[in-house]
């Protein structure tokens, strides 16, 4: 099975043959805590999907050998492995090397990481992001600072980000948690269009009550009309 999959990834070479190169993929599988050394047997242009084959079969806690794989890809797959040894350490030093990542990676990890220290006031908020060097202020990361603060808050009031520092990125992010909450409505087969969840109230905000007609007159009036 894993020859019938893998032949087209693979061009046979002189140097490697394709029923090798299978056989490297199988003690990758087996061992994937030698997968430097035996991807390391390829051709150049060829580690590089060796080594991702590598990751997914890594335990989810391991860092140490996913930081030593790493340096061996090129390009985009370097920036991805990169990510998910910062997603599995939750150390925003890792995203450094993230490239063209790099500030995905770093809400990312400092979304983690507010998650598992559960911040309960706003200085605490914006000190974890500053312990991790980042600009609350700097929209990309507030907006993610604002989604964590505002995650648990049914009715979502724009009004609120008026007395909070940052009230434009505060305002963009409680809209995008907005339209997060209704996607996910959306894309429920079981949501009830009788039964509208207290998160989804617009409270006649325009900003959030013209989206939420779109999709409830696409997703319910539609479906009812004959």
């Amino acid at each position: 099975m894993l020859l019938f999959i893998l032949g087209a990834c693979f061009q046979s070479t002189p140097e490697t043959t394709v029923q090798q190169k299978v056989d490297i993929l199988e003690q990758v599988e087996q061992d994937p805590f030698q997968a430097k050394e035996l991807c390391g047997q390829l051709e150049a242009s060829q580690r590089g999907f060796c080594t991702q084959f590598a990751l997914q079969a890594l335990p989810k806690d391991d860092v140490v050998h996913l930081r030593e794989l790493c340096p061996t890809l090129e390009g985009n797959s370097k920036g991805e492995c990169w990510f998910q040894v910062a997603e599995r350490s939750v150390d925003i030093t890792d995203c450094e090397q993230a490239t063209p990542f790099v500030k995905e990676c770093y809400s990312h990890v400092v979304l983690r990481q507010l998650l598992k220290e559960e911040p309960q006031s706003w200085d605490e908020v914006e000190s974890i992001l500053q312990q991790n060097r980042l600009d609350p202020s700097y929209p990309k990361f507030g907006v993610v600072a604002y989604q964590y603060w505002f995650r648990a808050t049914s009715s979502l009031q724009l009004s609120d980000c008026k007395e909070m520092p940052h009230s434009k990125i505060c305002h963009d992010a409680m809209s995008m948690l907005y339209l997060q909450r209704l996607k996910e409505w959306d894309l429920d087969p079981k949501a009830a269009c009788d039964r509208i969840p207290e998160k989804l109230a617009h409270s006649e905000q325009i900003v959030l009550k013209v989206p939420f007609e779109k999709v409830f007159e696409r997703k319910c009036v539609s479906m009812e009309t004959p």
